[in-house]
């Protein structure tokens, strides 16, 4: 899903066991190309809908959530807020939650 790609791209373009000879931009834009592809899908099934199931908080909206926290964290130059407004209302939403709070990065 969002996350293993975001992961991997990150790995690839960070990780000091490889020289920038030995990484792969081919690679990596095939994991951003996943990323992608995956917060189109994620913006379709949210719709206009509230949360992610509805009108209730669910485990659901903790993953999105977590993934959408993640790209701000480690991707800012993805712009996926732009792109997909629903997302962004969603994850400030979330971002006002006591738990969302307490367990952001610095």
């Amino acid at each position: 899903g969002l996350l293993d790609a975001a992961v991997l791209a990150r790995l690839e373009t960070t990780w000091a066991g490889r020289t920038s000879e030995q990484r792969s931009q081919a690679w990596t834009d095939r994991q951003l190309g996943k990323i992608e592809a995956s917060l189109k899908s994620m913006s379709q099934g949210l719709g206009e809908k509230a949360f992610c199931s509805g009108i209730h908080f669910s485990l659901s909206d903790v993953a999105v959530g977590c993934a959408l926290g993640y790209l701000d964290f480690r991707f800012p130059v993805i712009d996926w807020r732009t792109t997909y407004p629903n997302l962004a209302r969603l994850a400030d939403k979330l971002n006002q939650r006591q738990s969302f709070i307490d367990t952001k990065p610095d």
